[in-house]
């Protein structure tokens, strides 16, 4: 998977990734251990979700943690 693609299915499926088809959702965490692009588009995309849903913008050490263990 390409940065194109990674954001074209961040947009549409959002950055839940079990959500997401599950050879989709294998190769974008192949490129968020290789991609500091990735990772930046992730927590942005993740960030206006919690925007979305009226979350306060607590720290993010916990989802980051989360993340990192999933990968």
């Amino acid at each position: 998977m390409d940065l194109k693609l990674f954001e074209a299915r961040l947009k549409a499926l959002g950055a839940r990734l079990d959500r997401w088809p599950g050879d989709e959702a294998e190769a974008a965490l192949d490129l968020l251990t290789t991609s500091q692009a990735a990772q930046d588009l992730f927590a942005q995309v993740t960030a206006e979700d919690m925007g979305v849903f009226d979350d306060d913008g607590r720290d993010l050490s916990p989802l980051a943690d989360r993340i990192a263990r999933n990968l």
